[in-house]
C-alpha cells in the first residue's frame, strides 16, 4: 500500500458494476500514472445484473457496500463518493459540431473549452430528444471530443492558443433513465453518492489504447459477461462507441442447456475450459459428468462465430463501412478460444492485427 505519497482528499475510488463481477478501486494519480492503492473484487451470487443492466438493486446494494467496507479497512479512508461506469443493451449515440463565437480575439481558457463542451453535450441531446421516436427517457452518460478547432483549423489542444471563434466536433452517449437510476439506487443503498458517471467504453479505451496510438484506426472490443463494449480511434481521437447484448453470459446459458446444469456450473465450466484440458461436473440429475475443453468450444461455437459477426459488423459500421487497421480485445468474455481469429476472419485482417489485449 502506498499510503506515504497518498493525500486522502485526491483519493479516488471507482467502482466497475460488472454483469459478473464488482471491482472496487481506491488509488491516486501521480504525474500521468494512476496509483492503486487498494482493490476489492465480488463476483454476483446470483444474477443480479444481466446484459449490464441491475435487475435486483438489493443484492448489488449488499455487494457494494461489502467492498466499501473492505477497502476502508484496507485503506483506514471513510469512503463516501464514487465514479462509476455506466453499460446497456440500448446505448445511442449523436455526433455533433457547435461552434462559439469569443467576445474578442484572445486567448483560449479551460472556461471556454468547457463551455464549448456543455454547449455541444445540450445540441446532441436536444437533437436526440427529436430523433427519439420511443416512450424511453434517456440520460447522457458520457462525452468525447473527436477534434478541436479555433478559427476554422483543426487544434489538438486550444486552450492558451489566440482564436475569435472556437469549435469541436463532439460525441454524446445516452442510455434509458432505468439504466442509470438502477445504478444510482444501488449506490445509494450503499450509502455512497456517484461523484462521477461514464460510459463503460469511455473508461476501457483511455485504459486499453494509450493516447499515443489513437493517431492509428483501431478498434477496442470490451466483451464482459452481458454487453460487448466497442471503441474505435483514428487521426488521434476516439471517432465512435457501440454496444452489443451479446457477450460471454450467451456462451453460458447455452452450455448450461446443453449439458443440463445450472448458469453458475456453466460459467466454471467455461471459464475452466481455458486452462484445464478436462472439467468434472455434476448434471441435475445428480450424475457426475466430464467434458473436454474441446467439446465446450464445439457447443459454443455457434454462439462464437454469432457473436463475432455482430461485433465485426457493428465496427465496420461504427467505422465508416471499413475494417480498422486492428482490433483489441479485452474482458474476460473474449478469452474463449477462436473468438480473436474469428473476428479477424469476418473483418478481412490478418490473425496478427487481432490481439487478446494482457493486463
Amino acid at each position: 500500500m502506498n499510503q506515504m505519497n497518498m493525500n486522502e482528499e485526491e483519493t479516488v475510488f471507482g467502482l466497475d458494476i460488472g454483469t459478473r463481477n464488482v471491482v472496487g478501486t481506491v488509488g491516486f494519480r501521480q504525474g500521468e500514472k494512476f496509483i492503486v492503492v487498494a482493490q476489492e473484487i465480488r463476483e454476483h451470487q446470483t444474477r443480479a445484473m444481466v446484459d449490464g443492466q441491475i435487475h435486483d438493486i438489493n443484492r448489488v446494494a449488499a455487494t457494494i457496500a461489502d467492498i466499501r467496507q473492505a477497502l476502508q479497512e484496507k485503506t483506514g479512508i471513510k469512503l463516501d463518493e464514487v465514479c462509476i461506469a455506466a453499460a446497456g443493451r440500448v446505448l445511442k449515440t449523436m455526433n455533433v459540431h457547435v461552434d462559439m463565437d469569443l467576445d474578442k480575439e484572445r486567448n483560449v481558457t479551460r472556461e471556454d473549452m468547457n463551455t464549448l463542451i456543455s454547449m455541444g453535450v445540450d445540441n446532441a441531446f436536444a437533437e436526440f430528444q427529436e430523433k427519439n421516436d420511443t416512450d424511453m427517457h434517456f440520460y447522457c452518460v458520457g462525452y468525447s471530443v473527436v477534434k478541436y478547432d479555433i478559427n476554422g483549423l483543426w487544434m489538438s489542444q486550444p486552450e492558451h492558443h489566440k482564436a475569435k471563434k472556437l469549435g469541436a466536433d463532439i460525441i454524446a452517449t445516452f442510455l434509458p433513465d432505468d439504466v442509470v437510476d438502477g445504478l444510482y439506487s444501488a449506490v445509494e443503498l450503499a450509502g455512497l453518492k456517484v461523484a462521477n458517471l461514464t460510459l463503460e467504453p469511455i473508461a476501457a479505451i483511455r485504459v486499453a489504447i494509450p493516447e499515443k496510438f489513437r493517431l492509428l484506426n483501431i478498434a477496442m472490443v470490451d466483451v464482459g459477461a452481458g454487453t460487448s463494449d466497442i471503441s474505435i480511434t483514428d487521426d488521434g481521437s476516439v471517432i465512435a462507441f457501440g454496444m452489443l447484448p451479446y457477450a460471454g453470459d450467451c456462451l453460458t446459458e447455452l452450455l448450461a442447456k446443453t449439458c443440463l446444469i445450472d448458469f453458475a456450473t456453466a460459467e466454471k465450466i467455461k471459464t475452466s475450459s481455458t486452462q484445464q484440458d478436462e472439467i468434472t461436473y455434476e448434471d441435475i440429475m445428480g450424475i457426475e459428468q466430464t467434458i473436454t475443453s474441446d467439446e465446450v468450444l464445439s457447443i459454443c461455437r455457434p454462439e462464437i462465430e454469432k457473436i463475432a459477426k455482430q461485433t465485426a459488423d457493428t465496427i465496420r459500421e461504427l467505422n465508416g463501412g471499413k475494417s480498422p487497421s486492428a482490433v483489441f480485445i479485452v474482458g474476460g468474455g473474449g478469452k474463449i478460444k477462436g473468438f480473436d481469429k474469428k473476428i479477424a476472419d469476418e473483418l478481412g485482417l490478418d490473425p496478427s492485427r487481432v490481439a487478446i489485449r494482457g493486463e
